[in-house]
């Protein structure tokens, strides 16, 4: 629900709040073959929340991760908002793994420039800064140290 009178402050700590998202794109390739399933979907479905907590606070609605339904009827409440939002999100949790990673960070990405554009009081740079990010191999120290 919204209203009229919708603290400003109470927009940017929702969007700061909930910027702390896991870069599953950095990570699930290297999760995939130590059987991480569960982890990774878990990860999955708090970034979808806390994408919907981003946006929200950007469109000053009132928002709770605690039993959350109704997600269409929400994000159709929303303004400022990636295109087809409900359905990507729901995309991500029938998709591969793989596909849904990308899926997710091409959603921050959006959701960043959005908050850039609408909200330039808060910094999104440590969220900025996960897109694009891959967890490296690991290699012996004899390999780096170039011996």
């Amino acid at each position: 629900e919204t209203l009229s009178h919708y603290p400003d402050a109470l927009g940017q700590a929702m969007v700061k709040h909930y910027m702390a998202i896991v870069p599953v794109w950095g990570i699930q390739e290297r999760m995939q073959p130590r059987d991480a399933t569960i982890w990774l979907s878990q990860l999955l479905v708090e970034a979808a929340y806390h994408l919907l907590g981003m946006l929200a606070g950007l469109n000053r609605l009132y928002y709770s991760s605690f039993q959350f339904k109704r997600m269409h009827h929400f994000i159709d409440q929303m303004s400022i908002v990636p295109s087809d939002m409900a359905t990507r999100l729901e995309s991500l949790f029938h998709s591969d793994t793989a596909t849904a990673a990308t899926q997710l960070e091409e959603l921050v990405r959006e959701v960043v420039a959005l908050v850039e554009r609408h909200m330039p009081e808060v910094d999104v740079s440590p969220l900025r800064n996960k897109i694009g990010w891959r967890q490296q191999s690991w290699k012996p120290l004899s390999s780096v140290e170039g011996k």
